[in-house]
């Protein structure tokens, strides 16, 4: 089923260029240039440029500092936990209903510290992508207007189908936003 919507999706996409082409292909034989297609790789963009790498050491330090705070609430736990173990047979029912207690709220409190340290770091990767977009955007201007090209398509599997690597700009793009993140753009 999932494949079958693949291939329609697919399918539509390809129509929806090729009437795009047609439409294109008129007014660019009025303005005499041919269509200039290109297609950049984002995910590549965002892993191997400074922004990209920047983002990537920010969600790393985070994701090691809630390692290292998660495994301290572990650790907590894991000694109310003993007590409790070692308490069994020494300590009043009062003292374990008390420690028993303390133990479920240690756990609630760990998965509440995960459940939120999982929707910050979502936050922040989200974020730090929509920073990338903003940058890029500019970018992506600046090459359509000097190149002349006429349309710019991310090169995913399904919507494109096959790409020259002559028509791949991916490696400019990311000299073209190191360059506009150096300069302060």
């Amino acid at each position: 089923m999932l494949n079958h919507i693949r291939v329609r999706f697919s399918l539509l996409v390809a129509a929806a260029l090729i009437l795009f082409g047609v439409a294109v292909a008129g007014t660019a034989s009025a303005q005499e240039r041919p269509i200039k297609v290109v297609v950049v790789d984002l995910e590549r963009v965002v892993a191997l440029s400074a922004a990209g790498k920047d983002l990537e050491a920010r969600l790393a330090k985070f994701q090691e500092a809630v390692q290292a705070e998660g495994s301290a609430k572990a650790e907590a736990a894991r000694g109310l936990r003993q007590k409790l173990t070692d308490g069994v047979n020494s300590l009043s029912e009062d003292k374990l209903s008390e420690l028993q207690k303390q133990y479920e709220d240690a756990t609630i409190a760990i998965k509440r510290f995960q459940d939120d340290k999982q929707r910050e770091g979502q936050k922040m990767q989200v974020e730090g992508l929509r920073d990338i977009e903003k940058q890029l955007q500019p970018v992506f201007e600046k090459l359509r207007d000097d190149q002349g090209y006429d349309l710019i398509l991310n090169n995913v599997p399904g919507v494109v189908v096959m790409a020259n690597q002559r028509v791949d700009i991916t490696s400019l793009v990311i000299e073209r936003l190191n360059a506009a993140a150096a300069a302060g753009n």
